[in-house]
């Protein structure tokens, strides 16, 4: 159906009907609900939950879980997570990220519960569905860079030092 432009002194739209939508048509559905083993977050209701257990979030956790579930099994660097979720310079005397982090472990492993966010000494953090699991992205840089490829804390020390 169209509608006639000049009666309603409007410009001419050459006869083309609404379409009803606005900007690039995606051919895939947006996710909604990112999931890493028995760890979901609903990004529309904005609530997380591992297993039945619901996990209560601030909005600056919901977002550096939000961004760690989308990157799982990747060492996350403290400078890439201050620059991606706070969206500052990264200061190395601040301990902004380690702070949210722990209250952000403390809620999401508990005390039942094996741990899936696990703190790299000296690199950063990584959030895993199992805890001894190595990431297919992380072996393949391991013979690029031993300091990030192999994630063993001793091993990121003797680098470091």
């Amino acid at each position: 159906m169209t509608i006639d432009s000049t009666s309603r002194n409007t410009p001419d739209r050459m006869g083309l009907p609404f379409v009803g939508t606005w900007g690039p048509q995606r051919d895939q559905p947006r996710e909604t609900v990112l999931r890493v083993g028995s760890l979901e977050l609903d990004l529309i209701d904005r609530t997380a939950k591992r297993g039945k257990r619901t996990i209560d979030l601030r909005p600056r956790e919901f977002q550096l879980l939000k961004y760690m579930m989308q990157r799982s099994d990747q060492l996350l660097t403290r400078a890439t997570l201050f620059k991606e979720v706070w969206h500052y310079k990264f200061v190395p005397e601040t301990n902004l990220v380690d702070v949210h982090m722990g209250r952000l472990r403390r809620k999401v492993d508990g005390s039942n519960e094996a741990p899936m966010i696990r703190n790299v000494r000296g690199a950063g953090f990584v959030l895993s569905a199992t805890p001894s699991q190595a990431s297919p992205t992380r072996t393949a840089e391991r013979s690029t860079n031993p300091a990030v490829g192999d994630l063993s804390p001793l091993s990121v020390e003797r680098i470091l030092q």
